[in-house]
């Protein structure tokens, strides 16, 4: 698929991630992070609303090889949306197209990043 340089770039997700927001929602609620379910359905969504508006021009860097376990030749973003809390998104990159193919934080796997 082409998306012209000037155009507004094309964000796609696996199903694995989506299955993972759908996950993470559940967990955040009855794990406490959030004490109502509508608070975690909103963390999700800005989640999301983050890496589709600003995933292009964010800086880039390649995955550590242990990343290549889900996807090989990856680059990942950060977002930090607290102090606690830093999101490594993982994917991959042709022209303006973006495929989301793993995402984890600095609580999980934090430490394989360099």
């Amino acid at each position: 698929m082409r998306n012209a340089i000037n155009d507004k770039p094309v964000v796609r997700y696996t199903d694995e991630v989506l299955n993972y927001f759908n996950q993470l929602t559940e967990t955040l609620f009855h794990q406490n992070y959030f004490g109502f379910m509508d608070s975690a359905i909103q963390y999700v969504v800005d989640l999301r609303a983050y890496i589709d508006n600003n995933i292009a021009h964010l800086p880039k860097h390649p995955a550590p090889q242990y990343f290549s376990k889900y996807e090989k030749y990856m680059q990942y973003v950060t977002y930090k949306p607290n102090k606690r809390t830093t999101w490594y998104l993982f994917f991959l990159q042709e022209e303006n197209v973006y495929l989301i193919c793993y995402i984890t934080n600095n609580h999980f796997e934090g430490q394989y990043i360099c």
